[in-house]
């Protein structure tokens, strides 16, 4: 098979897969808006969470 035999061939076993889990857990799946809203929480966090780590090790003699 040539490459551009297994891209195709790839691509629709993606696409595939991807429709076959929306239409069986599309509804365990979080809105767009939910998503990227805890995506931009948990990145707030690790920020908050690195800086109290480095502020907890620069005062350690």
């Amino acid at each position: 098979m040539s490459r551009s035999g297994y891209q195709l061939l790839g691509f629709a076993v993606w696409h595939g897969g991807k429709w076959y889990l929306k239409r069986r857990y599309g509804w365990l799946v979080p809105s767009r808006r939910v998503a990227a809203a805890g995506i931009v929480g948990a990145a707030i966090a690790a920020i908050i969470v690195a800086d109290a780590r480095r502020d907890a090790s620069s005062s350690m003699p």
